[in-house]
């Protein structure tokens, strides 16, 4: 939608909605958070606060299937974008072990040739890949053929490459942060979920996964608010139903994974960003390099710039200097994983389906909550 200002005018006529559990949050920030997620019309969420040390509190709010199966600490969700910033962590880790080079050709990995046309003999990188600067596109065909399953190397040959060459400027892509999963699989001959499992997710004794099928406990829906969805958008039931597929090294089939595939709690999200804001999973070193800008966001958003799988937002509505994470965005959710790695204080949002409406590439919602958990600068609110 482009006429935001008429969708947040309609916004305001939805009902507001929700029952509300919290645990180790105070009053004052649960009455806050409650306060957005209405406002926002946010029909249902999981919220965790954490710093250095681990989770600070935790809120649950509304429902994850309708009509009234309620969201708790435990409700899994499909974090959508939020899966870039975790596919970065894989790769960063990957390259303290020695078992991948950030700058090095995808093709000497790849079972098959990656270049731009315009620039057939740029090489083109996982750190390109991981910073939406490799020229990849999510054109008409990826957008058709990723739900048909249509093989990577096809859809290479359509309308998936940018009109500016490789290197030269930030454009956001699904498909090229997916085939950073399909490279990372390549390079280390373990497919993607097998990967991540033994790099990231039980090392830091996280439960988590990118197959629906695999998840155990409650996996919520997603739904779009306005117009509201007569049926979940991302329908959690139907997901699980479908036939698991086989464990084996894929990239031609991988790289609908590491782009927003991730499902998980938020509590679990939390550990993640955990581990992307403090030195301990990932040395001071790797943390720097996610964090460095490589690209701004231009026209798109002047308050962000792009790092390693990384959101970098500076904005004067907050009273951090620099605000570090990434957002989903997907069949009507809003997600988002933020931490001031100054202040050593973050939250991680998963929500069922809110208000989409936002200026730039940051949601409102996202906005608002980073405010009222991170602190603002109420004047120019």
């Amino acid at each position: 939608m482009k006429n935001w200002g008429f969708y947040r005018f309609l916004l305001q006529f939805l009902p507001a909605k929700g029952k509300i559990n919290v645990s180790d949050l105070s009053e004052a920030d649960a009455r806050a958070v409650e306060s957005v997620l209405k406002a926002f019309c946010c029909a249902g969420a999981s919220l965790c606060l954490f710093d250095e040390a681990g989770v600070t509190g935790t809120l649950s709010f509304g429902i994850s299937h309708v009509p009234n199966t309620l969201v708790t600490p435990d409700t899994v969700f499909r974090a959508a974008s939020v899966s870039k910033f975790v596919t970065a962590l894989g790769a960063m880790k990957l390259k303290e072990q020695g078992r991948i080079d950030l700058d090095r050709d995808v093709n000497t990995y790849l079972p098959f040739p990656l270049r731009h046309p315009k620039a057939p003999v740029t090489p083109l990188t996982l750190r390109m890949l991981l910073s939406h600067t490799a020229g990849i596109h999510d054109g008409a065909d990826y957008n058709t053929g990723i739900a048909k399953g249509v093989p990577l190397t096809q859809l290479l040959k359509g309308d998936s490459f940018t009109d500016h060459l490789p290197g030269t400027r930030w454009e956001y892509s699904n498909f090229g942060a997916g085939i950073a999963g399909a490279v990372m699989e390549a390079a280390t001959h373990t497919d993607f979920e097998t990967l991540m499992q033994e790099t990231v997710f039980r090392p830091l004794g996280v439960t988590a996964t990118y197959y629906p099928q695999k998840v155990q406990s409650d996996l919520a829906d997603a739904v779009r608010i306005l117009p509201r969805s007569k049926t979940p958008n991302f329908n959690a039931a139907e997901r699980r139903s479908r036939p698991l597929p086989p464990v084996e090294v894929n990239p031609e089939k991988h790289y609908n994974l590491a782009h927003g595939n991730l499902c998980i709690s938020a509590p679990e999200l939390a550990k993640l960003g955990i581990a992307g804001m403090t030195p301990g999973f990932l040395n001071r070193e790797s943390l720097d390099e996610m964090r460095r800008v490589i690209a701004p966001f231009g026209e798109r958003a002047h308050n962000l710039s792009q790092g390693i799988g990384t959101f970098i937002l500076q904005d004067r509505y907050f009273t951090a200097p620099v605000i570090y994470g990434h957002q989903g965005m997907a069949y009507g959710a809003v997600h988002g994983l933020f931490f001031d790695p100054e202040a050593g204080t973050g939250f991680a949002l998963l929500t069922t389906g809110a208000s989409e409406a936002r200026r730039g590439v940051l949601a409102d919602l996202s906005r608002e909550m980073i405010c009222v958990l991170m602190g603002s600068h109420d004047d120019d609110r």
